[in-house]
């Protein structure tokens, strides 16, 4: 066979020149899938970057004078420091700068904060940065660039408390509550229309915790209650729940119906001071007392013979909030007679603050009486631990004795160890816009606030009595042991 022949029909080496064309192609795909994978790495450092100088601005958003400010200069790196390294302009520390962050006093629908007070969140949308393609012009890309979003908020939650809501009661003129403006004043909070008709101001709910009604049941009297905390937004409970009074009346020292099991149980103990105006025997008896709606009349100061609890407001009848004024005369000449309270200046503890009633809690609002139903709670609860001594005509009706027919202000029937860490008879609960939010039912609802309440009576007919305490804060009666503070990634 001729030479050119051989050559013509010779294959060795086709393998090579194969390769050779297609080693091009594999190039080009391995860098590609290089310069995909830095630019992932590049968003996934901005994205770390940017999660953590938002939460750290958001930590800044308290409420209070300056909080934006705070909070931008805490994004921008005062509070943290994340370092980009693929980007092509290497960052010891991404930069965010003015124009990327934005504070809002809502989301999801976006609404731009004007005020320190309003600003709950804060929105930071980076400006992007470019990474050059190493392998990108081969397809003809030689630039990507890389951005990142997230929306923190700084929030409130309370926890170890019943699982109450409360229709905001001044929503037909307000959509914001400010607890401290109603101190001292009743409130009668009263259950929602049954079904799936409409909340609104003054009604209470129970919120949705655990199983259904049971769990709900065994969280309004449990201590600590089994309940998550409740902070931004809460789960309405569907209906009235039969028997919740019974459970929630446990603070009080009564153990009735479905409850009453739990009259030996730790769990369930009563606060310190159990005075609700009925006379019972001691004992077994002492367990179910019958009770009744406080009543609301000023026109006598006499005392009264079948003893007598914290009323309601004068003349309030069945208005959800009272004015402050109470017969606080007649409770004094019926439960410690001879003491004067417009004229009484108390004994103080040791390391009290304040001077007189005002070192027994917050003072009233203007026009209120004082003392407050909850000042003079707090002296009784200082008479009966020994913190004071007792003045002549204290608990003049039998009330501190352990036998007999009274009503009594130490716990008769459970006696395994009162509350004190919060008191029993003080809760915190969430207050939110029923009308404004369509309340009805199963709902979700967003939370405007907090408020303290001291129950003055126990619930009757599914209706709740309390007097305002004030806003619950993270150093109020209540919220120092139930308040949390948070901040959360929300995008």
């Amino acid at each position: 066979m001729s030479l050119v022949r051989r050559f013509i029909d010779d294959q060795s080496g086709a393998v090579a020149a194969l390769t050779g064309v297609a080693l091009i192609a594999l190039v080009g795909i391995g860098g590609l899938a290089y310069d995909v994978s830095r630019a992932y790495a590049l968003r996934a450092e901005l994205e770390s970057a940017v999660d953590a100088a938002a939460l750290a601005g958001a930590s800044q958003l308290d409420g209070t004078a300056g909080a934006m400010g705070r909070a931008q200069s805490a994004a921008m790196g005062s509070l943290v420091g994340n370092r980009e390294a693929l980007a092509d302009a290497f960052e010891t520390n991404v930069a965010v700068v003015p124009a990327d962050i934005a504070f809002l006093s809502a989301q999801d629908p976006d609404v731009v904060a004007t005020t320190d007070a309003g600003a709950s969140f804060i929105r930071i949308d980076l400006t992007p940065r470019s990474l050059g393609l190493v392998f990108g012009m081969l397809t003809g890309a030689t630039g990507f660039n890389a951005t990142a979003h997230a929306v923190a908020g700084y929030g409130t939650a309370i926890c170890k408390v019943p699982p109450l809501m409360i229709c905001n009661p001044d929503e037909a003129t307000s959509l914001t509550f400010d607890g401290n403006a109603y101190i001292g004043r009743s409130f009668l909070l009263t259950p929602p229309p049954g079904g799936n008709g409409a909340w609104g101001p003054g009604n209470f709910g129970f919120l949705s915790v655990g199983s259904g009604a049971a769990d709900v049941k065994n969280a309004m009297g449990r201590n600590p209650p089994l309940t998550e905390c409740f902070g931004t937004s809460v789960q309405t409970q569907t209906g009235n729940i039969a028997s919740a009074d019974d459970w929630f009346n446990t603070r009080f020292d009564i153990y009735n119906a479905s409850a009453s099991g739990n009259k030996n149980d730790i769990f369930f103990a009563p606060a310190m001071n159990t005075m609700i105006g009925v006379k019972t025997n001691a004992g077994a008896s002492a367990c179910s007392p019958a009770v009744s709606a406080p009543g609301d009349s000023c026109a006598s100061s006499a005392a009264v013979s079948t003893g007598m609890g914290f009323p309601l407001d004068c003349g309030q009848g069945t208005a959800k909030i009272g004015s402050g004024v109470w017969n606080v005369a007649q409770y004094f000449a019926t439960n410690h007679s001879g003491i004067t309270p417009g004229t009484y200046v108390p004994e103080i503890p040791a390391g009290a603050a304040g001077s007189g009633w005002a070192a027994y809690g917050p003072a009233t609002v203007a026009g209120g009486t004082t003392p407050t139903r909850y000042q003079v709670y707090q002296w009784e609860l200082a008479m009966l631990s020994g913190a004071i001594a007792k003045p002549a005509g204290a608990f003049s009706d039998g009330q501190a004795a352990v036998s007999g027919s009274n009503d009594y202000a130490a716990p008769q029937c459970n006696k395994l160890g009162a509350q004190s860490t919060p008191d029993r008879r003080t809760i915190s609960v969430v207050v939110v816009n029923c009308l404004a939010d369509n309340v009805h039912g199963s709902s979700t609802v967003n939370v405007i606030s907090y408020v303290d309440l001291f129950l003055t009576a126990p619930a009757h007919n599914n209706s709740i009595y309390g007097e305002v305490i004030g806003a619950t804060t993270d150093v109020s009666s209540v919220g120092a042991e139930t308040m949390l503070y948070s901040v959360r990634l929300y995008d």
